[in-house]
């Protein structure tokens, strides 16, 4: 593969998507946030799975000039953005390996020894995924799923970009992107630390991706009511250990939902209840929004 191709999939990754995202933190409507790169499209319904919410806007919009002395202007800086909102981002990539595995893995590590290296960026985490949502069955070729932090999307993007060419040409042809976005909580405000997430040895994170855009008449209200009644009752199950719920950052229409169970027995013993998967909870989230996209996987770190 010639080295121009090489690096053409490397501004798919970094430049499209993020670049575009991060011209939009200058000041103006800038948003035209590249598509997520979510080559996925089952519609199969799936055990125990996280998904997350459409669109939290951030609302930092309100003039806080400390001068201001019009009326309007007070009422304006109290409805700003609470003081501790975070810009900062998880880089979600799912990929499937297209070549040798052990090669795979060293350029990986390598460009992500880079990456991490570089300003902006924070923690990198990994995942290997064990069953597929779509299939049911160990995914095969082997999938694995990375999370970075970044402290913004511009500084995600000026970092990604920033990584030696030649660690890019070797990694970015050992695998396919199956899922692709920037991602930020889904509630306005929630702070951003991936190295938090599914840190006990044996612990299980799910991860789960869907396409708002896909759901003929989509309404933001009845999902939210779907997805939130879904989530209560999953997080009352004994072995269930943490949610985490994102909104694509760069203004796309992907979602993704994280869960975090205790070990393979829990995710196992929750995702084949079958009062659970039964009831008006689990048909009315899961039947109703089915996923593009999911997996059930093991830390790697």
């Amino acid at each position: 593969m010639h080295r121009t191709k090489i690096m053409t999939i490397a501004s798919l990754l970094v430049a499209g998507a993020l670049t575009a995202a991060a011209c939009s933190d200058s000041d103006d409507t800038a948003t035209e946030a590249s598509e997520e790169a979510t080559t996925s499209t089952a519609e199969t319904e799936v055990e125990p799975e996280t998904a997350e919410e459409s669109e939290p806007d951030a609302d930092a919009d309100a003039d806080t000039d400390s001068d201001a002395e019009d009326d309007g202007d007070s009422e304006a800086s109290e409805e700003a953005a609470p003081p501790d909102l975070t810009d900062d981002v998880a880089a979600l990539v799912v990929r499937r390996v297209t070549g040798d595995l052990d090669e795979f893995t060293s350029t990986r590590d390598a460009y992500v020894a880079d990456l991490e290296a570089q300003a902006g960026i924070g923690t990198d985490r990994e995942f290997q995924p064990f069953l597929s949502f779509v299939t049911f069955a160990e995914p095969d070729p082997p999938v694995y799923i990375g999370l970075t932090q970044g402290d913004s999307l511009g500084e995600f993007s000026a970092g990604a970009e920033a990584v030696d060419p030649d660690l890019q040409t070797a990694y970015f042809p050992t695998f396919e992107i199956e899922a692709f976005d920037l991602l930020t909580p889904l509630t306005p405000g929630t702070p951003v630390d991936i190295s938090q997430i599914a840190t006990e040895p044996g612990q299980v994170l799910e991860v789960a991706w869907r396409d708002l855009s896909t759901y003929t008449d989509f309404d933001d209200a009845a999902y939210a009511e779907a997805r939130d009644g879904y989530l209560e009752a999953l997080a009352a199950k004994d072995g269930w250990v943490a949610e985490y719920q994102w909104v694509s950052a760069t203004g796309g229409d992907l979602v993704v939902g994280m869960t975090v169970y205790e070990n393979a027995e829990a995710f196992q013993t929750i995702a084949t209840d079958a009062e659970f998967t039964a009831s008006d909870v689990y048909t009315a989230f899961i039947g109703a929004y089915p996923i593009a996209g999911g997996y059930a996987s093991s830390v790697i770190k």
